[in-house]
């Protein structure tokens, strides 16, 4: 070998090495743990806290949805009340954080400046964030494929421990994409609904108007008319965020599905403005 080539390979081999250590050292390559949904399960840095003991001004929060509440957004998270507000999965509790573990992606959340807001508001003194959220997923697979499952178990899973005193459901872009009809929208939301009912869970749900996302998205889509008429406190059903129509394109990332840093901060307070109009004692 003569020395052109020698040093020609002692330079890639000093290159790959370093692209190596770079890779290893990165804690979200290295440890960063996965379901076969691709939610979150276990992350570094997470700070583990006792769940608190539920009593009248703690709020227990089961969210589940699509990406914009699954750790999709621009900025990362973290509560300002320390332990006072926490995320529960798997029976466990950690200081709220971005990227919620429960939830798919390692960005950031909406979910935990919406606790902050509700502290703030002075109706509770603690929040317990159960999210369940996978990214780009229609109602279908919440209800009739493979996501119906997990929901079932997280639901139990939170109520092993607590009483849910509210639930919010986010999801529909990927339902607007694909042109789901008004008809099976609403059939399998009613299903969804009857079987968290049948879980014992009597919370209020909160259900967001969330369906832009497709460049060729129109406001009057069928999703989105059928989240806007599904409120009925009969139901225990009541608005959610109606992020189509009071989030601004400038708030979403490239003008399309996710939220930006702006987009984060409003959708945190529409969430915590509209489970306060709730007005219902946990």
């Amino acid at each position: 070998m003569n020395r052109r080539v020698f040093w020609l390979v002692v330079s890639l081999l000093v290159a790959s090495a370093a692209l190596l250590v770079v890779f290893l050292m990165r804690p979200a390559a290295r440890t960063a743990v996965y379901d076969r949904h691709g939610r979150l399960i276990s992350y570094p840095g997470k700070v583990n806290a006792p769940c608190p003991p539920q009593d009248a001004r703690t709020a227990v929060i089961f969210v589940a949805g699509q990406s914009n509440v699954a750790n999709h957004a621009e900025r990362l998270q973290a509560t300002a009340y320390g332990d006072r507000v926490v995320s529960f999965f798997e029976g466990a509790c950690s200081i709220a954080s971005s990227p919620l573990l429960g939830a798919t992606a390692l960005e950031g959340d909406s979910l935990t400046p919406m606790a902050d807001e509700l502290l703030r508001s002075g109706r509770f003194d603690r929040v317990v964030l159960a999210p369940v959220a996978v990214g780009g997923t229609e109602i279908a697979r919440w209800v009739d494929g493979d996501l119906a499952p997990l929901l079932r178990q997280a639901l139990e899973a939170v109520q092993a421990r607590y009483r849910v005193t509210h639930a919010i459901w986010h999801q529909g872009e990927a339902d607007a994409e694909q042109g789901t009809n008004a008809a099976d929208y609403r059939r399998r939301f009613d299903i969804l609904l009857g079987r968290w009912r049948a879980q014992g869970m009597a919370a209020p749900v909160l259900v967001s108007v969330t369906t832009r996302c497709d460049p060729a998205w129109k406001p009057d889509n069928p999703v989105a008319l059928v989240q806007r008429s599904l409120p009925d406190p009969v139901r225990g059903l009541y608005p959610g965020a109606d992020s189509d129509a009071q989030l601004p394109a400038e708030e979403l990332r490239g003008g399309e599905c996710h939220h930006n840093a702006k987009g984060q901060a409003h959708l945190a307070k529409l969430l915590a403005f509209a489970l306060l109009a709730v007005n219902q004692a946990p």
